[in-house]
């Protein structure tokens, strides 16, 4: 058999580009740490290393977004914190400027005080996040919160709205809070209903802040559960020398009495129909020893009480009253307002004294539910905060088992690696050697 020249050298050429691609791409891999270096090597498992690659890149994001979540959440949750302690250091000026014995020019100097804490809440509500994005603006980031048109009177520019930012696959964690709901939308009283004294008010009684004592009696009364407390003082018959105080409860959008049906105002010198016990309990509910009305009243219980305390007075024209209404919303900088208007308008004697501890009480208590707010929206951010933590402990286990499996799939068994280049540099070598040799067999060497 024959076999010409062209064909030898053919064949020869061949095998040595082959074992020389053979050993490039060795060299590659041992370079590169990789056993697939292109989708050619391993299509099966190029289609899943870019899954996987696709994946890391996704969990990375993931992970990048929980971190900047959780700084923006505790930038939020630190100020928060300041507002709080400002917020107890109001409280404590006002249980200070409660004390009889200050004056008041003494008064009025803890008002000054009371303007700094003011200030500082409007400049803690209007903090940003040193990238210029205010932290309590709902989606309006780059809308200043908070404005004042006057001493007490602030309204929010910003909306309802929460951020949100994506942490996972299924999860868009809100990162902001509304400053409406932390500053603005604060019941007053006692969260159900609220109690306060009648300007016009002559004695020294002192209203309490009641309590609820059956919620669902309550939602039951009639709308708009506007009712007020009366006082009538008039002779005892017994000594005439004293005085009998007796008060009534009265549905103020209707005129009449809740206890007899009796419409306003009674006849003057009528004694109201319960009588009056400094502190005692008011219920606002049918009681056995109320009077027998006639026509007879419907059985009636709206599940409240209250008490009030001191001396109230009447008059042949004026009753001393106090008013109880259902809770609505009161912003914390207008608390702050009528604080200071209640310490700058203080007078003396019981009257002026009693008007100033019924305004502070209202103060106080309202002073307590803005606090309440405040370490709700906290509670709420520090479980968002866990969150995050929860979540980046398993963006980190999701990036171990991704990179575990795409080594899995593209990671290079060094020791064959070297193997396989050592055994097929030898056999190149050969090749090199034995292509040399079969050069030297033309017959044109002998011419």
């Amino acid at each position: 058999m024959r076999i010409a020249t062209t064909t030898i050298f053919s064949l020869g050429s061949n095998a040595l580009q082959m074992h020389q691609s053979d050993q490039a791409k060795l060299q590659a891999q041992l370079s590169a740490n990789r056993r697939v270096l292109t989708p050619a090597d391993d299509p099966i498992a190029s289609a899943r290393i870019l899954d996987l690659a696709q994946a890391q890149s996704i969990n990375g994001q993931y992970a990048t977004n929980s971190a900047t979540a959780d700084s923006f959440m505790r930038l939020s949750e630190s100020t928060l914190q300041q507002v709080t302690s400002t917020i107890q250091n109001v409280q404590e000026l006002a249980v200070r400027a409660g004390n009889p014995a200050l004056t008041a020019s003494e008064k009025k100097t803890l008002d000054a005080e009371l303007q700094g804490r003011y200030q500082e809440l409007l400049g803690l509500a209007n903090t940003t996040d040193g990238q210029g994005n205010y932290l309590f603006s709902g989606f309006k980031g780059d809308i200043k919160p908070f404005t004042e048109t006057s001493f007490g009177q602030v309204t929010y520019q910003g909306d309802d709205g929460k951020r949100l930012v994506q942490i996972s696959d299924g999860r868009q964690l809100p990162i902001s809070e509304a400053g409406s709901d932390i500053f603005q939308k604060i019941k007053n009283g006692n969260g159900t209903f609220v109690t306060a004294y009648n300007a016009s008010n002559t004695g020294s009684g002192i209203v309490g802040p009641g309590e609820v004592t059956d919620p669902n009696k309550w939602a039951l009364a009639p709308a708009p559960r506007d009712f007020s407390i009366r006082f009538q003082v008039l002779p005892d018959p017994a000594n005439t020398s004293k005085n009998i105080t007796t008060y009534d409860l009265v549905n103020n959008t209707t005129g009449v009495s809740l206890i007899d049906g009796a419409a306003m105002p009674r006849a003057a010198g009528t004694a109201f129909p319960r009588t009056y016990a400094e502190g005692g309990d008011i219920e606002f509910k049918q009681l056995a020893t109320d009077p027998v009305a006639v026509p007879p009243v419907v059985a009636w219980d709206y599940g409240i009480k209250t008490n009030v305390k001191g001396v109230p007075a009447a008059t042949a024209t004026t009753n001393d009253s106090f008013s109880v209404k259902t809770s609505s919303d009161v912003g914390l900088f207008a608390t702050l307002g009528a604080l200071s208007s209640a310490l700058n308008t203080y007078q003396s004697g019981p009257t002026g004294q009693a008007a100033f501890q019924n305004q502070l009480n209202t103060a106080l208590s309202n002073l307590s539910n803005s606090l309440g707010s405040v370490v709700t929206s906290q509670a709420y951010l520090g479980a968002r905060m866990n969150e995050t933590d929860s979540v980046k402990d398993t963006t980190e286990d999701m990036k171990l088992q991704y990179t575990k499996t795409r080594t899995a799939l593209e990671g290079l068994d060094y020791a064959a690696a070297i193997s396989d280049f050592a055994e097929n540099q030898m056999v190149l070598d050969a090749t090199r050697k034995s292509f040399a040799q079969v050069q030297d067999l033309s017959l044109f060497k002998y011419i």
